[in-house]
């Protein structure tokens, strides 16, 4: 009996070796986990910008979801006419505004404002405390002063996701629209920044920006920088160039490392699910053959 167990604890270990090697399946313990974050930009020739995200999210035994925004004057003044809507069954019903900020909020009832950490939050009542369900909902605000200008040169530094964020997500996709046309859509400079190394953002046209990411984890960040305009201030793009082009090789090398142990613990789990069948098989040859000798006994 006890080589019958020893046999298929190595079978279990083998099996568990080879599903490793696979690309993981998401999953979430989480109460609340994102299908999709979609961010649409509009930036203004005053220097703000119009924001509308779009959350298709897994809600579990939550009563309000939030977004927090640290309060940072070098980005930004101020943020304003922010509303909610719930769009899951294709309509769009807009929810009611709450003034006071609260811990908790009743259903269909949203607040913008400051929290009790002095930070600006958008929270929503969602009135799933002891149930679950897929839901829609987009939220919208402006960005008072979001765009910092140097002569005829314009630069957004924005933070579209914090670290703050507590929600994973499947996929992120993001848009940002100029004010006005480069005369060609090289001539707009754009980087994002993340910490898993697993977005990509292009400049699409002379006045449009698209980002996206796949397998967003929670405590992770999303941010783009982006300058457009020919610029007279040559000291300030040189600058900003050499400080992106340092960042971009020091993410490549990470990169490259992270390929690198995956693909030696790939080889390492792959020599040893061989070793384990092998050896499993030879036990069981061994076992079968052994039993085979054995004496039947008459019941």
């Amino acid at each position: 009996m006890k080589k019958v167990k020893k046999i298929i604890t190595y079978f279990v270990i083998g099996i568990a070796s080879i599903l490793l090697t696979r690309n993981p399946v998401q999953a979430s313990s989480s109460d609340l986990y994102l299908n999709q974050l979609d961010f649409q930009a509009q930036v203004h020739q005053d220097g703000s910008m119009e924001v509308t995200e779009k959350w298709n999210i897994k809600i579990k035994d939550t009563n309000t979801l939030y977004k927090t925004f640290k309060r940072d004057k070098t980005k930004y003044s101020n943020i304003t006419n922010v509303k909610v809507t719930d769009m899951t069954k294709g309509n769009r019903n807009l929810l009611t505004q709450q003034n006071q900020w609260s811990y908790h909020l009743p259903k269909e009832n949203y607040f913008g404002g400051l929290n009790q950490h002095n930070q600006f939050e958008i929270a929503w009542g969602v009135g799933l405390e002891d149930s679950s369900a897929t839901r829609v909902y987009e939220i919208s605000y402006q960005v008072e002063d979001a765009i910092a200008k140097y002569d005829d040169y314009a630069e957004l530094y924005w933070q579209f996701v914090g670290k703050e964020f507590e929600i994973s997500a499947k996929k992120i996709t993001g848009t940002i629209l100029l004010p006005t046309h480069a005369n060609q859509k090289e001539d707009i400079k754009v980087w994002g920044h993340t910490e898993d190394l697993n977005g990509e953002i292009y400049a699409t046209d002379t006045n449009k920006i698209e980002f996206t990411m796949n397998q967003f984890r929670s405590g992770r960040y999303v941010e783009i920088r982006t300058h457009s305009g020919r610029g007279k201030n040559k000291e300030r793009l040189e600058q900003v160039v050499r400080e992106e082009t340092k960042w971009a090789n020091q993410a490549n090398e990470k990169r490259k490392r992270k390929e690198n142990t995956k693909r030696k613990a790939t080889i390492a789990i792959n020599v040893v699910t061989v070793i384990l069948t092998i050896f499993g098989i030879k036990s069981i040859i061994k076992n079968v053959k052994k039993i085979k000798t054995r004496k039947k006994l008459v019941p």
